[in-house]
């Protein structure tokens, strides 16, 4: 009989795929990240972000904000209003399409900081947040 027999097994095991093993992650507040403080101008900043040496773009949450109760004039990106929505201030959903495929085409993956719980006071329940805008990347 093994000796470890009686070790506890981790209910999750995660396997994080090969490309994140020591890779340089940038995050992007797509607001604060160029003037425009849209896809297609953060879009054009991505050759400098892989001179950097940025292997994953990390974008902070791109949905709509929440209005009632809503955290100073712009809101925080953390209050999500709908799950299924690019914020329009950003640009559209074809817009982020481009900037994933143009991150893509110089060797950069990219992450979507999705809010499991939200913040969003006033607004409707959070009981549709098991799905996401990314499923729609995909077209």
């Amino acid at each position: 009989m093994p000796a470890d027999r009686y070790r506890p097994v981790p209910y999750v095991r995660i396997s994080h795929p090969e490309w994140s093993r020591n890779a340089t992650i940038y995050q992007i507040n797509t607001r604060q990240f160029t003037a425009e403080g849209t896809f297609a101008a953060a879009q054009l900043e991505l050759p400098r972000l892989r001179e950097l040496g940025a292997d994953i773009l990390w974008l902070m949450p791109i949905n709509p904000i929440g209005e009632v109760n809503r955290k100073g004039v712009l809101g925080s990106p953390y209050a999500v209003k709908d799950y299924y929505g690019v914020n329009p201030e950003f640009g559209t959903l074809d817009d982020v399409r481009a900037f994933v495929a143009a991150a893509h085409e110089l060797g950069m993956h990219v992450i979507l900081d999705w809010v499991a719980q939200p913040h969003r006071v006033g607004q409707q329940p959070g009981h549709r947040a098991s799905r996401m805008v990314s499923a729609r990347l995909e077209g």
